[in-house]
């Protein structure tokens, strides 16, 4: 029944229905959403990855073939548009950093102290980011999909186009990889 309406709204977005197409959005724009963030560096841009990817899914609408899931199909346009987003901010934050550090050094620039508790909890939470950072695209995207996403493994090797084995083998040095970068933080 469920499947049956969705293959309706599926047709009628492809026929041009905004209301069918933006009716389907929201059946998963947390889960979206969670996922945008689960790849971006701020809240706002994860805001970004899913309106850039949810305008991208628009355009390619006319093109999905009903051959998978629409959410899962969904998921990989939100995937791809995460990762192709992050190819793109990292040129902008490299010289975004130099520029930082010119200004520091140009100014002395010196912060102000906060509360101890606040700054091991940022400390922790910058760790935490340049360990994902570390990982291959493919593991960070395993990780995100099956340990903050919730998604079962034949779930997560759908969306990423690989097996479950493939995927079982990402979450595994993934996993290993970020016990030895926050080892210190038992």
């Amino acid at each position: 029944m469920l499947q049956e309406i969705e293959l309706e709204l599926v047709r009628s977005a492809q026929n041009g229905n905004v209301a069918a197409f933006e009716r389907l959005l929201r059946q998963s724009e947390r889960q979206m959403l969670a996922v945008a963030a689960g790849f971006a560096h701020t809240p706002d841009d994860a805001n970004d990855i899913y309106q850039d990817a949810m305008l991208a899914a628009y355009k390619a609408l006319p093109n999905f073939k009903l051959e998978a899931k629409f959410s899962t199909w969904l998921h990989r346009i939100v995937v791809n548009t995460a990762l192709s987003n992050r190819r793109k901010l990292t040129r902008v934050w490299k010289k975004m950093a130099a520029v930082q550090q010119e200004y520091e050094r140009d100014e002395q620039y010196v912060e102000p102290h906060s509360p101890e508790s606040a700054v091991m909890d940022e400390e922790l939470s910058g760790e935490i980011s340049k360990a994902m950072r570390k990982l291959s695209d493919q593991e960070r995207m395993a990780f995100v999909l099956c340990h903050q996403q919730g998604f079962k493994l034949r779930e997560a090797a759908e969306i990423m186009s690989c097996t479950e084995n493939a995927i079982k083998v990402m979450l595994f040095r993934g996993r290993n990889k970020l016990k030895q970068q926050l080892a210190n933080y038992n």
